[in-house]
């Protein structure tokens, strides 16, 4: 979004309101990380922005990768003319930091070294306008936010300082990482997750106390410096790191990417501040160095990957921008390039085997197929136990020692690094297939096997840096845990983790986010929060949100929740239909075309989804949405809410009369199911049917969609707004207002009332008889709190008791055995 909404918070609200306020970002340096942070401020926000570099150069590759980036969006139809010149004109390129005096937001992007970065803090204090700046913040991927915020003198700008770190493409990698530290308030703290979270609409890993490099960096970092000590000639920068392309990517092809100078800066500084009970330290502390010799003879030469000269790094690239592949390697040996030769597969039939049980299960980078290479004996089991079991144990030293929650490592792993499964979720394959005491007889193998590195596999706390911490696997065994994460009913994705402090299972959505009701409130919020994705619905969405309003149905019967607040993260408050992989059995290929799932598996994802949306219909919560353009199931559910709050959006489209691109309003409700031979399988036409939409109506939505304005005309939307914040406030504010006093009794009452006059048509008798029942205590716990507000009007009168008493008329709580059929 454009703009930050509390959802409730009102301790939040000071700092929201003053986030919505600012217009000037500075970003302090213009390389790779900055032009995407640039380009994403730009994308998703109408801020203006202020490059300052001390080269040139930079600055001017800056400017042309902005033009460039947007200029593709103009070609391509995405943007016009005007809104191209536009958003170049909120952009500055200067090497001035004298212009840090007009930023609300300064951000450092520029270099690990921390000399280079104690000369820019002192230009900070310098000219930045104490009075006028909330944040700074640091992009780091090693150093922790007090190493860096002593850097400050003056305390003030200590208070205001956070390390904020995204990953490589920012603009196109939802995880952004907010950590604390010793000295920056509560509020810069606050004020820094909710500007990442809602207006660069990233999934945030938010970490009160420091931690080197944060959760996602060590471990990708640890998965390139584990392997580069082994590195003995260019075939082994091919072959060594297979096992880590199977959970993600080869982390040397995605080094020559990012650039080098991060990794080996990190090295130098890990390989010193890392603190004694690091697993990992071993893997910057050999040979009396940080990182091998040949990757700095490579970063000497200047070949640091695609941005280089030459498009050299660990690989040589070739290629338009974007779409470069690499077509030769770096031979340490001969420090020159050489050709990519195949790999045998006899060494490494393990990964074949992988494969093959990936296409027999219709998946792609399976946990079935890691666990096969795990269990092997090749050159393929014997580098997974070498490289991956660490890093696998070094994730549960990071729960373990509170850096990180079990969500924070899955999340950084799945979002940020990109793998297929999260760290987590392959722990919990690993645990499943073995149990524990196999698992642990697997690392020690591995131990066995690697008697050059044994600190790395120590789980009994017995050597090296883990001396005395022996690894969470024994709590686990101890307690009878045998997963780290909860699954959902329904498609066993994962929904809660496992919390070692508490011993409880807390929420653990990536799709969703789920906003509590505070005490008075008793409103919740349920964001759909997969933007780059579109909202859509998928599997992972579906066990989410059932897990979310299983929570939901649970305060309410308590009394401690009343309304929930339905709406999408990212700009326009977008949300797609159904996810079209989730009807094709496998991994889509176009060369493949669509490979049918059966129809009970296809039809599954209908009956799932019709059961959660209907309970939630049929519940006397209170439920409201604001959304803005909606396709297929993402209107479909809006159909089963009470209200609907429409965002009235304008962009670019397509005006087939005119044949050209045109700048007008666009369509807020859109079933475009029968252009793509499917059909609306949440119910569009019945529940538009209920809302009262006759035969003309459904086929004017479906045939051309309705505009905010044109849905509110016919009373399918019940409030609309060009402003994001205006539109989410008036909403929560009538669900705040009604949930007040909705006594669950009359809720249920009124659901049930209107179901029955759907279905069933007038009927005065029944109508007779639920008056009777009504007003008698026995049946209606609450009438005597209600009525005495009625006939004490304005009088003191006792708080209304809304937890959930006796039977409520028509609702029946059967959320936990919803899908028992």
């Amino acid at each position: 979004m454009k703009s930050c909404f509390a959802f409730g918070n009102k301790l939040l609200q000071k700092e929201i309101s003053k986030l919505n306020k600012i217009s000037e970002v500075a970003l302090i340096g213009s390389g790779t990380m900055g032009i995407g942070i640039g380009i994403d401020i730009l994308n998703k926000t109408n801020l203006g922005i202020t490059f300052i570099d001390i080269s040139d150069k930079s600055l001017e590759r800056a400017k042309n990768d902005i033009g460039d980036y947007f200029g593709n969006q103009l070609t391509a139809g995405r943007i016009l003319q005007n809104q191209f010149d536009e958003i170049l004109g909120r952009v500055t390129y200067t090497n001035s930091f004298e212009t840090l005096s007009n930023a609300e937001i300064i951000w450092e992007v520029a270099t690990e070294r921390i000399e280079i970065k104690k000369s820019i803090f002192e230009n900070i204090e310098k000219y930045a306008d104490p009075d006028k700046l909330l944040l700074v913040f640091s992009n780091t991927s090693s150093h922790t936010t007090e190493e860096l915020a002593v850097l400050f003198n003056d305390s003030l700008l200590r208070d205001k300082f956070l390390t904020g770190h995204g990953y490589f493409p920012f603009h196109a990698n939802r995880l952004f990482d907010v950590m604390k530290g010793k000295y920056a308030t509560e509020a810069t703290y606050n004020m820094g997750i909710a500007f990442a979270e809602q207006m660069l609409e990233k999934k945030v890993i938010a970490l009160r106390n420091d931690h080197h490099g944060y959760i996602a960096d060590p471990i990708f970092e640890g998965m390139g410096a584990i392997i580069s000590w082994d590195i003995k000639n260019g075939q082994d920068i091919v072959e060594l790191p297979q096992v880590f392309a199977m959970l993600t990517a080869n982390p040397f092809e995605v080094l020559d990417r990012t650039g080098h100078m991060p990794y080996t800066e990190c090295a130098n500084h890990m390989g010193k501040a890392l603190p004694a009970d690091d697993r990992l330290r071993v893997v910057y502390n050999q040979e009396n160095r940080h990182y091998p010799q040949w990757i700095e003879d490579l970063e000497k030469a200047g070949r640091i990957g695609i941005y280089s000269s030459e498009k050299e790094g660990f690989f040589k690239w070739d290629g338009k921008p974007g779409r470069e592949k690499p077509v030769k390697v770096y031979d340490p040996g001969t420090k020159s390039y050489i050709p990519i030769n195949e790999i045998n597969v006899s060494d490494y039939f393990s990964l074949s085997k992988a494969d093959a049980i990936d296409h027999r299960e219709s998946s792609i980078k399976s946990i079935s197929g890691l666990i096969k290479v795990a269990r092997s004996s090749d050159k393929g089991g014997k580098t997974f136990r070498r490289y991956v079991i660490p890093i696998m144990l070094y994730s549960l030293d990071l729960i373990q020692d509170n850096h990180a929650t079990v969500a924070d490592v899955n999340v950084s792993s799945k979002v940020g690094l990109r793998f297929k499964y999260g760290l987590c979720e392959i722990i919990d394959g690993f645990l499943n297939y073995f149990g524990i005491d196999a698992f642990i007889n697997l690392v020690k193998k591995a131990a066995i096997e690697n008697p050059d590195r044994p600190e790395l596999y120590d789980i009994d706390g017995k050597i090296g840096p883990r001396q005395g911490k022996p690894s969470l696997l024994y709590k686990m065994k101890q307690n009878g845990w045998i997963n780290i994460l909860g699954y959902g009913r329904i498609y066993g994705t994962p929904v809660s983790q496992r919390n070692f402090i508490t011993d409880k299972m807390d929420i653990y959505y990536n799709d969703l986010r789920y906003v509590y009701p505070t005490t008075k409130e008793r409103v919740a919020s349920i964001i759909f929060d997969n933007p780059l994705r579109g909202n859509v619905w998928n599997k992972n969405t579906i066990d989410q949100l059932d897990h979310a309003i299983g929570i939901s149905v649970d305060l309410y019967e308590k009394g401690k929740l009343g309304a929930i607040l339905f709406t999408a993260s990212g700009e326009g408050m977008r949300m797609l239909g159904a996810d079209a992989r989730q009807f094709n059995k496998g991994w889509f290929s176009a060369k493949k075309g669509y490979q049918f799932l059966g129809e009970e598996e296809a039809s599954y994802f209908t009956k799932a989804g019709m059961k959660l949306f209907r309970f939630l219909q049929e519940s006397p919560i209170i439920t409201v949405g604001v959304f803005g353009e909606k396709w297929g199931g993402g209107a479909e559910f809006t159909y089963f809410l009470n209200q609907r709050f429409d965002l009235i959006l304008k962009g670019v489209e397509f005006d087939s009369i005119k044949r050209e691109n045109v700048y007008r309003t666009k369509k807020n409700y859109n079933q475009p199911e029968i252009e793509y031979a499917i059909l609306g399988g949440f119910g569009a036409v019945q529940e538009l049917v209920r809302l009262g939409f006759g035969e003309s109506l459904v086929d004017e939505l479906f045939y051309q969609g309705l505009t905010a304005e044109r849905a509110y005309q016919l009373g399918l939307s019940n409030g609309i707004g060009e402003n994001e914040y205006e539109l989410l406030e008036k909403a929560f504010e009538i669900a705040r207002m009604k949930q007040k006093y909705s006594y669950p009794y009359s809720a249920a009452l009124y659901n049930k009332q209107k179901k029955e006059a759907f279905y069933e048509g007038c009927n005065d008798d029944r109508l007779t008889k639920d008056t009777g029942e009504t007003f008698n205590p026995e049946k209606n716990p609450y009438i005597n709190n209600g009525l005495i507000r009625l006939l004490n009007m304005g009088g003191r009168n006792p708080q209304p008791e809304l937890d959930v008493r006796g039977k409520l008329p028509g609702w029946e709580n059967n959320y936990k055995t919803l899908y028992q059929d």
